[in-house]
């Protein structure tokens, strides 16, 4: 069974080898697309190299969507491309081997739910997060990460646009790389606890928000259990984008504290974890009749 997802070119490679390889590519191509693409587009309106390196935070708050737009892309060369040609290096079923499969409704409603269920302790773990002191290197990597948050909340650019390339491709690319090629190989190095929780840390790393590392890891942990319970990384892209589209959604119509609180009510984060652990009981369950 699972010689069949692992008879490609480099299916009996070692899969920490592998992981390690396809890991620096995806996020070298990533970061190498990602800033050459915002830089052809901020020189198309007159910025040069000079100017960024002057006054980097003046011009991303100035020019969001072009470093959106440079981000977008290298997600789409550097974590999907890379995710597909290692797909398909691996496999000679690309598609199955991502668990790019349909899902049913009674999974991605549990899934849905169980989603909201864990919303308070996510935003309760952000907050916890953010107590922890950083070295004056990563507040200023912090402050940087921000100028673009900032720019997104005060109503910067396109709506539509920036639903486009905040919540749509990031929810398609990044699972595909995160929850489809590369948990697929992490659960064969580590067993599938550890390649939910490798991915799910990973995945919290690779957003370079420290203060938000907890959050986001928690999260990722919970999008790669979905994508290996339900056995379809549909569920995970639909809460990505469910995720990054309400965020972004709150930000510009809603109140500005809901989507960065500076407490939880603990009744709010009991209540969620009571809803979050019966929907995974009710998946677990379906996964289980599945096996049988």
């Amino acid at each position: 069974m699972l010689k069949d997802h692992f008879d490609g070119v480099s299916g009996n490679w070692p899969s920490f080898v592998v992981i390690g390889l396809w890991v620096i590519c995806g996020f070298v191509v990533y970061l190498l697309a990602g800033n050459l693409v915002s830089l052809l587009l901020l020189g198309l309106h007159g910025v040069s190299m000079q100017d960024l390196v002057i006054n980097q935070q003046q011009i991303i708050a100035n020019y969001g969507s072009e470093f959106l737009g440079g981000n977008a892309i290298g997600l789409a060369l550097g974590l999907g491309g890379v995710a597909i040609l290692a797909s398909w290096l691996d496999s000679s079923r690309p598609l199955k081997y991502l668990r790019i499969t349909k899902c049913t409704p009674i999974d991605l409603g549990l899934s849905c739910l169980g989603y909201f269920g864990l919303v308070p302790i996510v935003l309760g773990a952000g907050i916890l997060n953010e107590q922890v002191p950083l070295p004056e290197i990563l507040q200023q990597m912090e402050e940087q990460q921000m100028v673009i948050v900032e720019w997104l909340t005060s109503g910067g650019g396109n709506f539509g646009l920036n639903l486009l390339l905040v919540a749509v491709t990031p929810a398609v690319f990044e699972e595909v790389f995160f929850r489809g090629f590369l948990q697929r190989r992490a659960e064969r190095a580590m067993g599938i606890v550890g390649g939910i929780l490798f991915t799910g840390i990973l995945f919290g790393l690779f957003h370079l928000r420290l203060t938000q590392v907890i959050p986001l890891a928690v999260l990722g942990c919970y999008f790669a259990y979905l994508t290996w319970s339900t056995g379809s990384l549909l569920i995970p892209i639909i809460l990505h984008f469910l995720n990054n589209g309400m965020m972004l959604a709150i930000s510009k119509w809603g109140d500005q504290s809901i989507a960065d609180p500076e407490v939880i009510p603990w009744l709010f984060v009991f209540t969620g974890g009571i809803v979050f652990i019966i929907c995974i009981i009710f998946i677990h369950r379906n996964h289980e009749q599945r096996q049988h």
